[in-house]
Parts: structure tokens; C-alpha cells; sequence
């Protein structure tokens, strides 16, 4: 499909080749429709949720562990940005996680060194088998439809393996280390608000029970694992958490996402405050990313698969909060079709016969 021909909704820039997209006569999609049905109910969440999220952190520090939280560091402007704001705001004792992919670039590596170092907090890093990563790749790029379409209306098949593992790996991390807390850098836009409503019931934005009721959220965890689970078995064990529901008895830390309530988003003002800390925008990554080298192959299938960028229902989300403009949206999503044959990263992966 011819990209200039494609109908966008005149406010959000949401394009109709994005899963379940309506758009009324005015051409205003049904997603900026339930926008505007939930910005109320929004509001008043995150007033309360910031509350909450002040008096659990407030609560946790008068324990004086030797780590107040754990923090998934990806090196990127986000994450770097929340390790900041968590140090300079809380006085928190972080420990900093990384997930190795093999494909970060060589700025975001440097940026981790620097800016834990700076900021004077304790990191670990978690290295995932680049041929496991690969083999995975190429089983999802082979492949119609390798993840439901839920999640790959939030991010492409990419990033549905890498930031399971993140996710895994963190978490079990705060599980060694007995961490109460733990910080995802998920940008507003980029995982449901209304999965905020978790923390109301299980004081946690990811849900996590040992019972199981009727109206629980979806399953998300279990969602994103089953389908390696049931290509690879045991070999994705050590870097995937399970499921939404445990043991009894077992322990996991709360998990929050400090943008949708402590902090109102401003790239702008991101920008400005880590390049003061000395971080350095990387110049090998695509325009969606700020530390990973693989984004943009999991962005190019997604536009050539399913006819849309896997980052636009977040960018719109912007868009719609006065965050983001209609034309940086579309920006984005710029992608060079024609020299990707021959990128670096897809001839190292063995990647073109997928193209």
C-alpha cells in the first residue's frame, strides 16, 4: 500500500491499516473517541495514583535495604531519564538492570557506563546467547503471524522478545535480590493507562495474584511467552517470567511506571537533563530508538507485514496530548526502504531472504 495514499486520522495521524481503526465521517478515529470518553476517569487515576505511588516509595525507604528498587535500564533517553529522576527526587538506592541484547549500539553502551557511574548507582547486566536471539528472529520473521494481535498493535515481534526478557530478567532480579520495588520506563501511550488500575488492587502496574477472579486483566505475560515457549522450550527459561499469576507464597516486587503518574512526559525536557548527566544520542539507531541497533528491523517488517508502524499507537497517544505534533508523528515513522537490503544488521543476521 502507497504510504501518501493511506487514510490518517486527522487528529491522531492513526493510520487505517492499524489494527481495529474506525474513523467517523469527519475522519476522526474511534481510538481518539474513547480518548476523549477516558480523559476524565484518566485524570483522576493519576492523581490518586500518584499518591499512592509517593506513599509506597516514601514507605519503602524507611526500611533502608541495601536496595530500594530495581530499575530496567536499557541505556536509552527514557530509562536514563528515570534513573535521574528516581536518584535526585527520592535519594533512592537503585540497583540499575540492563538486558544485553548483542545489539545495543556502541553509544548506548558507553551512556550505561557513564551515567550509572555519575548518578553513583549499583548495575548488573543480563546477557542473552546472541544465536538463541537470532534463531528467534528468524522463526518470527518466517512466520504470519508469530504473536496475537494485541500485542503487536503496542510494538512489533522484535520487541515483543526482547522486552519480555526485560522484563523476565528485572523482575527476577528484584526476586534475588528480595528488591520491593521495580521501575519500568514505559513512556504514556506506550502500555494501556487504563493497566494502571492494577496498582488499586494489587498495588502493582503489572497485575500479579495467587487467586484468580473474574474481572482480572489479560494475562499479558503468559500472552507474550507461550508462543517461544512452544518453539523453544526450556532454552527461553532463564529470561521469561512466567505469568501474571504465582505461588502463593512467593515473592515479586511492585512494579510501576513512574511516567503515567510522577512525572509529566516532555522529551524536550528529557533531552536537556541527560545530556547534562553526559549522555550522548546514539547516530546508528532509527528514529524510534535511542539504544537499540535491532529496532529498526522489527519496525520494517511490522510496515511491511501488517502495513503499519509499530510505534504509531504510541506516537498518536502523543499526538493527542499535545505532546507530540501531527508531522513529528509522521516523521517516525520514516524508514529507508531502499537501503535497509543492505544494512549492516541485516546481512549479519542473514536476514535478507525475509525482505
Amino acid at each position: 500500500m502507497d504510504k501518501e495514499k493511506i487514510k490518517r486520522c486527522k487528529r491522531c495521524a492513526l493510520p487505517e491499516t492499524y489494527p481495529g481503526v474506525k474513523f467517523s465521517e469527519e475522519g476522526i478515529c474511534n481510538y481518539c473517541f474513547y480518548y476523549d470518553i477516558y480523559k476524565e476517569r484518566e485524570s483522576s487515576i493519576k492523581i490518586q495514583l500518584k499518591k499512592e505511588f509517593l506513599n509506597l516509595i516514601n514507605s519503602l525507604k524507611k526500611k533502608k535495604k541495601k536496595y530500594d528498587c530495581v530499575v530496567a535500564y536499557s541505556g536509552g533517553k527514557d530509562s536514563t531519564f528515570l534513573l535521574y529522576f528516581l536518584k535526585n527526587k527520592f535519594k533512592l538506592n537503585i540497583l540499575a538492570h540492563t538486558l544485553d541484547n548483542c545489539f545495543l549500539s556502541p553509544q548506548a553502551v558507553n551512556n550505561i557506563k557513564v551515567i550509572v557511574k555519575r548518578l553513583n548507582i549499583a548495575h548488573i547486566s543480563t546477557k542473552i546467547p546472541t544465536e538463541l536471539l537470532v534463531k528467534i528472529l528468524k522463526s518470527d520473521l518466517s512466520s504470519p503471524l508469530p504473536y496475537p494481535k494485541e500485542l503487536l498493535s503496542m510494538m512489533s515481534s522484535v520487541c515483543v522478545v526482547c522486552q519480555g526478557m526485560v522484563f523476565g530478567t528485572t523482575l527476577k532480579q528484584a526476586q534475588k535480590y528480595k528488591v520491593p520495588l521495580m521501575f519500568i520506563g514505559y513512556t504514556p501511550g506506550q502500555y494501556p493507562i487504563i493497566s494502571l488500575e492494577n496498582y488499586f488492587k494489587v498495588k502493582s502496574c503489572v497485575y500479579f495474584s495467587s487467586q484468580v477472579y473474574k474481572d482480572d486483566p489479560l494475562d499479558i505475560i503468559k500472552i507474550a511467552r507461550d508462543p517461544l515457549d512452544e518453539r523453544f522450550g526450556k532454552e527461553i527459561e532463564p529470561y521469561y517470567f512466567k505469568s501474571q499469576y504465582i505461588e502463593k507464597d512467593e515473592f515479586v516486587p511492585s512494579v510501576l511506571f513512574p511516567f503515567h503518574a510522577l512525572v509529566d512526559y516532555d522529551e524536550k525536557i528529557i533531552y536537556e537533563k541527560i545530556y547534562d548527566l553526559g549522555w550522548k544520542k546514539p547516530q546508528d539507531t532509527d528514529p524510534c530508538s535511542t539504544n537499540c541497533l535491532l529496532n529498526m528491523i522489527g519496525n520494517y517488517f511490522t510496515m511491511k507485514r501488517f502495513g503499519y508502524h509499530p510505534y504509531i499507537g504510541e506516537l498518536s497517544f502523543l499526538v493527542r496530548e499535545g505532546k507530540l505534533s501531527y508531522q513529528n508523528a509522521l516523521q517516525y515513522e520514516y524508514m529507508d526502504e531502499a537501503g535497509f537490503a543492505s544494512h549492516p544488521i541485516v546481512k549479519q543476521l542473514g536476514l535478507s531472504k525475509y525482505l
